[in-house]
């Protein structure tokens, strides 16, 4: 009885409030298009042809898609060098629409490619950037070393006489061949621990190897934590477009052979130095203590305190304790070395004091700013879980100047997402551990964060850093990234045919690898667009109806979002990276008895544990974990009633996997969304207050039968609408009925 007093008191004074407007899905711009010429990437190996002043399309800017404005068919020839096989399935031809891609077989071995573009469908701007037609070569270049004892007799502290020999493959390079002597010993810290070792090299003179810069100091690096092996390699050759930091390592993929026994892939890199090549400045002396130094930030777990020149670091924010160590010069004289040492960790205060306002000085003083926001975006695209200035991270000071300058962006190996990587840098004695995230969901800042009080006080506390920043990344996003995402595919094109002597050796999946890197990747961009990009929130209805569609859809906490995904404009589950929560998206709808509901979807999460399910009035349909690509599902209303839909993700208590979301798109109703839904007075697919209060004024004569639907909010099936049907109506929209 009190309930029914409280009703009615309520939709007395819901009277005198306005009715609630309709939601309508948005427009599209009726102008604004424009010809957008696409240069497709001709891969190594690959001679393309095509009519350049006809290889555009024109499209129209929308939620930072692109619409196509009209029906037209684009099409390209590729041919193939000697040596160089057409790839399948690294080939990037429109991938995203592939239902609307032809390949076929031209005269003497020719590709045709034929793509049919369809006015009101979408593109991205990523997907018309990559457009590439990729080859694998028959060999790759052979590194072999052959060392004067057992490799499993070499060490990291001892250098051993060496031989090298190494021939090109199908790939041919300026440098040509190179036969001569040096020597080898072992490197890295975790990774030295592992089957597939690493191995510094040191020639006896400098020599280009694959046309990286002449230089006696080179590495291998085995990517034994990386199933992908373009963590490392497309962080460098990517960085070669950065504008802030000078040097980037130089590296190619190279097979090798340790005497006389094959090893596997590995990268050749050069190793970091300060050369006229690499990085070049002045090192300090005695006479000139100001510089130049190279110096890396590193752990106490990584650092040998009886032979590496290390000093302090002015802060302890990781869970192993923050040091420096001066990597060159490496002074023979023990004073002199002190010395510098001295000098240096005095040094480092006072950029710590500058940067985190305890001394008078401003951070401008100290910080080269162009270079340091390349770092921290290089890191952040990686969500590398060292460059949160932990270890492998570079730095130099030149002579006479203040400034602190970042470079050679190294050791990517963990980063990008990989499963390998089961810890964080969450320490509740030397940062805040809660801001501080796993390393394999796509979102969060790995590196501005407390465990990097520097990056962290920068971002924060200075606006005009952090607008520098943004609009730095808004540049890379159009260059950087679409680089990275073509490098996948060609790499992927030129290791496929090397890449089963690795697999059978050392017991990884490279396909499968570089898949899950690319599925991550795409959603880490897609994480750092919507934190550091200005753009229109794409409307969770226009992200989730399908083509002329006026679904309205209702998500709680941790809401689902419209986003762009695969060349879709689509909704993203938007709990990704908090353990013990869930994301859901819900609609209710009136349906006869055979209309449908279908809709796509795909998820990419932790299998068995982070689950991505769909149910129908409480029944589950399906539950999914782990990775998928675009599937439809469509289900049949078996009588007449209301039915709720509700798609949910739902995480576990810790660890994540992939890009730990799920994705909506493309739901269509076969009826009509306002017809048949029990109590949904004003016809906009949800039953709420202002049905209830829509029905109340018709029974009061206040409105005519045009301004309500009659059928729905007709409840008790009598022929009218009166004063009872509200209440009906009232007890549905505060879920009592």
């Amino acid at each position: 009885m009190k309930k029914f007093r409280f009703l009615c008191a309520f939709l007395a004074a819901l009277l005198l409030l306005p009715a609630a407007s309709i939601v309508l899905a948005e427009a599209l711009p009726a102008d604004g298009a424009a010809e957008y010429p696409i240069a497709p990437i001709a891969g190594d190996g690959v001679v393309l042809s095509y009519d350049e002043s006809a290889f555009s399309l024109k499209l129209a800017p929308l939620y930072g898609m692109l619409r196509i404005e009209e029906n037209r068919t684009l099409t390209l020839f590729a041919s193939f060098e000697e040596g160089w096989t057409y790839n399948e399935q690294y080939t990037n031809f429109f991938r995203d629409h592939s239902e609307r891609v032809s390949v076929t077989n031209g005269a003497n071995g020719e590709k045709v490619f034929t793509f049919t573009a369809v006015r009101g469908e979408y593109l991205s701007e990523d997907e018309i950037a990559i457009v590439g037609i990729y080859a694998s070569p028959e060999q790759l270049p052979q590194l072999h070393i052959d060392a004067e004892v057992p490799f499993s007799q070499i060490d990291k502290q001892n250098w051993v006489t060496a031989s090298f020999t190494l021939t090109l493959g199908t790939k041919q390079y300026q440098s040509g061949d190179f036969e001569g002597t040096g020597a080898v010993k072992g490197r890295g810290n975790t990774s030295w621990g592992q089957p597939k070792k690493p191995y510094s090299i040191k020639l006896d003179s400098k020599k280009s190897l694959l046309d990286i810069p002449k230089t006696k100091k080179y590495a291998i690096v085995p990517s034994y934590s990386d199933p992908s092996f373009l963590r490392n390699y497309m962080t460098y050759k990517a960085g070669l477009l950065l504008d802030g930091i000078g040097y980037v390592p130089k590296c190619e993929f190279v097979e090798v052979y340790l005497n006389g026994s094959y090893n596997g892939i590995y990268l050749l890199v050069e190793r970091v130095d300060i050369e006229s090549t690499k990085i070049n400045i002045e090192e300090a002396s005695g006479d000139e203590l100001t510089g130049g130094y190279l110096i890396e930030k590193d752990v106490r777990d990584k650092i040998d305190f009886s032979s590496d020149l290390w000093f302090n670091c002015p802060y302890w924010a990781n869970q192993n304790k923050d040091y420096f160590v001066l990597k060159t010069p490496e002074p023979d004289d023990a004073a002199l070395a002190n010395q510098m040492r001295q000098y240096l960790e005095a040094y480092m205060q006072r950029v710590h004091d500058a940067i985190m306002g305890t001394s008078s000085e401003s951070y401008t003083q100290y910080v080269d700013v162009s270079s340091w926001i390349d770092f921290i975006i290089v890191q952040e695209l990686a969500k590398n879980i060292d460059g949160n200035m932990k270890t492998s991270c570079y730095m130099y000071k030149q002579a006479q100047d203040d400034k602190l300058y970042f470079t050679a962006p190294w050791d990517f190996d963990l980063a990008y997402g990989n499963p390998a990587t089961t810890w964080n840098n969450a320490d509740y004695q030397h940062n805040d551990y809660y801001d501080c995230p796993n390393a394999t969901s796509p979102s969060d800042f790995m590196v501005i964060n407390s465990s990097a009080p520097w990056f962290d006080k920068l971002y924060d506390d200075h606006e005009e850093f952090s607008s520098a920043l943004k609009e730095r990344y808004a540049q890379y996003r159009r260059s950087i990234v679409p680089a990275m995402l073509a490098m996948m595919d060609a790499q992927g094109a030129y290791l496929s045919t090397a890449m089963p002597s690795d697999e059978a050796l050392w017991h990884r999946n490279f396909h499968s690898g570089l898949a899950s890197l690319r599925t991550w990747f795409i959603s880490r961009v897609a994480w750092l667009d919507g934190e550091w990009l200005e753009t229109e929130p794409i409307g969770l209805d226009f992200a989730l109806n399908a083509e002329g569609g006026s679904l309205h859809f209702e998500t709680a906490a941790n809401p689902f979002t419209g986003t762009i995904i695969d060349g879709r404009i689509a909704a993203v589950s938007g709990n990704a990276g908090m353990d013990s929560s869930e994301s859901s998206v819900t609609i209710t709808l009136g349906m006869l008895a055979g209309e449908t509901l279908s809709f796509d979807y795909k998820y990419s999460t932790e299998q068995s544990y982070d689950i991505f399910s769909f149910s129908v009035n409480g029944q589950n349909k399906f539950s999914h974990s782990g990775e998928s690509g675009w599937q439809s599902y469509t289900f049949t209303a078996d009588h007449d009633g209301s039915y709720t839909f509700l798609w949910k993700y739902e995480k576990d208590y810790s660890y994540a996997s992939g890009s730990d979301c799920c994705w909506l798109d493309e739901i269509a109703y076969s009826g009509d969304a306002g017809a048949g839904l029990i109590g949904d007075a004003d016809g906009n697919g949800e039953v709420n207050v202002s049905d209830a209060l829509l029905a109340m004024r018709f029974a009061m004569g206040m409105i005519d039968e045009s301004e309500l639907n009659l059928d729905n909010a007709d409840l008790d099936e009598n022929g009218e609408v009166n004063m009872s049907d509200a209440i009906s109506i009232m007890r549905i929209a505060l879920g009592l009925e």
